[in-house]
């Protein structure tokens, strides 16, 4: 299926046909014309140089869409261009005389051009051996001029014959093939530029055999080098060697097994000798892997160097860097009022009018272990087991409040512009956390687990589990974007906001290490939503600044950008830094103990004393001789004298004082205290609280379960008991999601937009620094899915080992409802619906040993963002980018809003997203939050601007609509109006097999599965389902019909349908045919033939 035209003005068709054209003109090579839809149209221009011709031009019309290539506008590492569209076409060119194109057995006898009409027979373009009806086939510009000369073979050459018979027919680098390629036509077409060559007869000669063997090359044939420094010599850069047959996709530093997932031919080209890879970090050329240099931060780092961040550091060893963590705290935040980021990194938002304990600690002393707790709220509880000894409270600046503790808290609370807290836990308090900030356990999945001990679907949900007080109200959900209340506020908020994602701007240098796309939203909601939007935008921005302070990324000079007026509005006698201390400044610090000296706490900004001078009780800052005195608690003025006699705090009769600290086990104090109003009031002891405790019901996602009820969620069931479930302790299956345009959740939960039109490694088990015991990789090729620089997953490709294998050559496959699902191997499971959504399921099985783009699957999503180099970084381009298969693929660019810029288009989006925040889905919004299906629906819908609008729209819905059927909730949410799918297409006329079912069906007894077993990984799936009669109990996939055990035929190995009575094809001796029906597997093998049969069994016949 190729058309080739290379050296002196040769073709060769799609049908074998050989012509030789002189021509400066612009050819049609390749066109559909015989459909009623122009897919392709393939151009292609010469011209001479130096009295050589080459090729000077390409258009390619893929689609609607123009691609043009040329040496001027095509910059390129080597000596070859490949173009390749999802249309089944190829293009490759050396950029120089030689262009190939390839194109899918699909488009026989649809073609027009001189690479012929493609129907299989020869001769099409010539009689008596000349070329007839070309002219047609040239389209010139309005005001281009070009030539078409005829060339007439010399009857006599002289010595030159013998030279051209020598290279093809003696030549051993050829004998390979002789029996796969026109020899005698390729030794015509020698002969005439040998005969017409009037300058040099070697450089013309090495046009055609150079085609010659790339010919050979693609139709299975080895030829071996024949090159020498004498004879058609190549020069190649670097320290690489010209071969014949070098590899499409060539290994690299950055890409070291780039060639392992290889689905091209090779081709003619430099390349590293064996055993080197290319160095396309350091661009040294060929070096071996061991030499591989690493990349970070854009600075290149040799084999051995290293580089250190605030919680480890990190060596390079063979292109990868060996990292070491050591045991950073975990940072806990309320943002804005609403948004809270949990120890374990889970962001959520939630709006509450009640006091909620934000973080419990549980701590177990030795030798005789007793639960005490912390509690973290709005007031300190009595049972709190922190002392004022074990208390440090001081002011940095004017801006914070630090609290630290003994046990491992601290407590950073920002004052202004508005109150924001920031909570850091000592590493060993792992696992004892609870609270709204999580449990602290580096599982992000499982921060929404309550006291009754399930994990909560959603925020709503989660935080009225840990309110305080029982008279509050349970907050209710709200959904949509503040910022679509008022454009003016919308504006003023990007236009701010966005300066926290500039690359160019004073935030830059913190964008590797924190990302600050979640703080830019943030920033965007709070300022529409606020009443005071500049005080809250401003909050939003200094919370970045003091996450960057926090990774090891001090800011300076970002208020001379934004917010420069709380810099400029400190007291009088204030001064403001970007790095401000009380230490040694204040004026308890001179007669006491400076704690604020001895506390290590993040870097903040703020007013405060400049050195020198001291701040007293009233926040003025003074010199150390008008400072006060402080005694036990008392403040004395300068110049005054006190008198102490160690009395006890005197209350007014005939109250008495009551101190906590003597008082003995089980006494009660002022929380039992009486009063005129409260006299009949019982003090509820603990132990009656525990009492009643028993007979309490448990709450999930809303839901009230009565003691002894239960409920299956994920794989286990659990029992409801005295206020808490008593669940069975199975590790379930974990799913990645890729849905719409370029949406990503992976297997720890994490989720992120990536938008890169390259092929990338979605996941594998080729993992670490010495990763070359895998067993599968699945990748992903994305494609625009607009004009805004989104894309899509649109083709899969699964290989197991290091050879490509189709789906058809997995365990099983099977079409259920919308999805065609693919059991790759025992606990693993791809679902793809064909257009954009892809999900795969896994089993515990392959914990910790995957990677990807799904991520590493370790239970952990703050390292999800593992690269390629096993570097773990907080960029999602960075990240993303690292996984494409080849490193010649451009990276992908940060890409705008796409509502932004049409703003017609958000209008709409918003209007028909909406669906998953009404009332329709209305009973699944207490188990999954809607909100970021509702945000991905919207961009999405606003990015496919260049027609399949709808699907982009349908695949958003359906996504959540997938996302509720697992959480056990079934949608009926299309309409014949809205995403309709349409299952009577299926029905014969006067049937009624088909019906659409929302979420799916029970698994179906098939001809390709007819034990009517699934993979336990596979979860209902909507679509369309037969119900098949008893009679014809089978489903046939390939025909989509309900057939009879004796009508489904044989399936080879190769997922290949072959009728009863068929003949299959073999390789060896024996002739196999279906045969008769039996109720068992049989499998027959010989050495070269395996068949795998389900219901029908292979019979053969022997001949010799």
């Amino acid at each position: 299926n190729m058309c080739t035209t290379w050296g002196y003005y040769h073709f060769k068709t799609f049908d074998g046909d050989f012509f030789q054209l002189n021509s400066s003109c612009n050819h049609v090579l390749a066109i559909q014309c015989k459909d009623s839809y122009e897919n392709f149209n393939i151009q292609m221009r010469r011209r001479l140089v130096n009295n050589i011709p080459t090729i000077s031009k390409i258009i390619m019309m893929l689609e609607g869409s123009e691609v043009e290539l040329s040496n001027n506008s095509v910059l390129v590492n080597g000596k070859i261009i490949s173009v390749e569209a999802n249309l089944g076409i190829k293009a490759i060119w050396n950029l120089d005389d030689s262009l190939d194109i390839e194109i899918d057995e699909k488009y026989r006898t649809q073609t027009c051009g001189l690479c012929g009409n493609f129907d299989g027979i020869s001769n099409e373009f010539l009689n008596d051996g000349k070329i007839i009806v070309i002219f047609q086939e040239v389209i010139n510009g309005p005001t281009e001029y070009c030539e078409e000369t005829d060339i007439n073979p010399v009857p006599s050459c002289g010595d030159k014959v013998s030279l051209h018979y020598f290279s093809f027919s003696t030549l051993d680098p050829f004998v390979d093939c002789q029996n796969i390629l026109d020899v005698e036509s390729f030794s015509k077409a020698c002969m005439v530029d040998t005969c017409n060559s009037t300058d040099n007869t070697t450089f013309v000669l090495c046009k055609t055999l150079s085609e010659f063997s790339r010919q050979c090359i693609h139709a299975g044939g080895k030829p071996q080098e024949w090159r020498n420094d004498t004879f058609c010599y190549k020069k190649c850069p670097y320290n690489m060697v010209f071969l014949e047959c070098s590899s499409s996709c060539p290994d690299s530093c950055s890409t070291p097994q780039a060639s392992q997932t290889c689905d091209s031919h090779c081709h003619d080209g430099c390349s590293c000798p064996a055993g080197m890879v290319f160095d396309d970090i350091g661009n040294s050329g060929c070096i071996a892997v061991s030499q591989c240099p690493c990349l970070h931060n854009n600075e290149i780092y040799k084999p051995g160097e290293s580089y250190s961040h605030h919680c480890g550091s990190c060596v390079c060893e063979s292109g990868q860097w060996s990292c070491t963590e050591t045991n950073c705290p975990g940072i806990c935040s309320v943002k804005g009022g609403a948004h809270v980021n949990t120890f374990d990194g889970k962001v959520y938002t939630f709006h509450g009018d009640c006091s909620y304990v934000l973080a419990k600690v549980i701590l177990t002393a030795s030798p005789s272990p007793h639960t005490h707790n912390s509690s973290i709220l709005n007031r300190m509880h009595k049972n709190i087991i922190i002392t004022p000894s074990d208390l440090r409270v001081f002011k940095p600046s004017s801006f914070y409040i630090l609290v630290s503790t003994t046990v491992g808290i601290q407590l950073m609370i920002q004052l202004s512009p508005i109150m924001q807290l920031f909570i850091s836990a000592d590493r060993s308090l792992t696992g004892t956390t609870s609270g709204l900030c999580g449990n602290f356990n580096d599982i992000m999945s499982d921060d929404f687990r309550v006291t009754s001990g399930l994990v909560e679907g959603t925020a709503a949900a989660f935080a009225n589990a840990w309110k305080t007080r029982a008279s509050c109200p349970d907050i209710i959900s709200h959904f949509g974007d503040p910022c679509n209340n008022n454009i003016l506020t919308e504006k003023y908020a990007d236009f701010w906001c966005s300066k926290l994602t500039d690359p160019e701007g004073v935030f830059a240098p913190c964008h590797a290490v924190v990302s600050p796309s979640t703080y830019k939203d943030n920033c965007m909601y709070d300022t529409c939503n606020c009443e005071k939007s500049e005080d809250c935008m401003c909050a939003a921005v200094s919370s970045y600044v003091y996450a960057c302070s926090a990774a090891g990324v001090h800011i300076s000079g970002w208020r001379k950008t934004i917010c420069e007026t709380f810099s400029t509005s400190c007291a009088a006698e204030t001064v403001y830094n970007y790095n401000m201390t009380s230490c040694g400044r204040t004026c308890r610090s001179l007669g006491q103990t400076d704690y604020s000296c001895q506390v290590n706490f993040t870097t903040v900004d703020g007013c405060g004393c400049s050195e020198g001078t001291y701040m007293n009780e009233e926040g003025q800052c003074v010199a150390r001789e008008s400072c006060p005195c402080y005694a036990e608690g008392i403040i004395v003025p300068p110049g005054q004298t006190i008198s102490k006699d160690g009395s006890s705090p005197q209350c007014e009769y005939p109250m008495v004082y009551f101190d906590c600290s003597t008082a003995q086990p089980g006494a009660t104090g002022t929380e039992c205290q009486k009063s005129c109003s409260t006299a009949d009031m019982a003090c509820v002891s603990t132990a009656q609280l525990l009492h009643a405790q028993v007979f309490c019901p448990c709450v999930h996602n809303g839901q009230v379960y009565q003691p002894g009820e239960t409920l299956t969620v994920d794989c286990n069931t659990c029992s409801c008991s005295g206020r808490k479930f008593t669940c069975t302790n199975e590790t379930c299956d974990a799913v990645c999601g890729i849905y719409g345009d370029g949406h990503y959740v992976t297997f720890d939960d994490k989720r992120f937009d990536f938008s890169g039109q390259c092929e990338y490694t979605l996941l594998q088990d080729f993992c670490g620094t010495y990763n070359g015991n895998g067993s599968f990789r699945i990748i992903t090729e994305n494609v625009p899915c607009g004009t805004t620089g989104t894309t899509c997953s649109k083709t899969i490709k699964i290989f197991l080992g290091v050879n490509t294998k189709s789906f058809s050559c997995a365990l099983q496959v099977q079409k259920m409802g919308i999805y065609i699902v693919v059991t790759i191997k025992p606990g693993l499971v791809l679902m793809w619906d064909q257009k954009t959504s892809l999900f795969i399921t896994i089993s515990p099985q392959f914990q910790g040993q995957v990677c990807g783009l799904c991520g590493n699957y370790d239970g952990n999503s703050k390292n999800d963002f593992t690269t390629r180099s096993q570097e773990i970084v907080a960029d999602v381009l960075q990240f993303g980018n690292s996984w494409k298969v080849s490193s010649s693929c451009p990276s992908a660019e940060l890409i705008s809003d796409p509502c932004a810029s049409n703003r017609y288009r958000a209008a709409w989006s918003q209007k028909q997203c909406s669906i998953i925040t009404s009332v329709t889905f209305q009973s699944c919004h207490s188990k999954v939050d809607p909100g970021p299906y509702f945000d991905s629906c919207v961009r999405d819908s606003c990015a496919c601007d260049t027609g399949g609008d709808c699907e982009c729209l349908c695949t958003a819905v359906a996504a959540y609509a997938k996302a509720c059927n697992e959480a056990g909730t079934c949608i009926a949410w299309r309409t014949p109006k809205f995403c309709p799918i349409f299952c009577d297409y299926y029905n014969s006329p006067g049937e009624c097999e088909w019906h659409y079912k929302p979420c799916g069906a029970n698994c179906m007894k098939t001809c390709r599965n007819p034990s009517g077993n699934c993979s336990s990984l596979i979860t209902n799936l909507e679509g369309c389902y037969p119900q098949c009669p008893p009679n014809q109990p089978y489903f046939d996939e390939d025909t989509m019909k309900c057939v009879s055990g004796d009508q489904c035929g044989c399936y080879d190995d190769q997922g290949n349908h072959y009728n009863i009575g068929e003949k299959v094809p073999s390789e060896n001796c024996y002739t196999w045919y279906v045969s008769h029906k039996i109720h068992h597997s049989i499998h027959f093998s010989t050495q070269y033939i395996m068949m795998h049969v389900e219901f029908n069994m292979w019979s053969f016949d022997v001949s010799i």
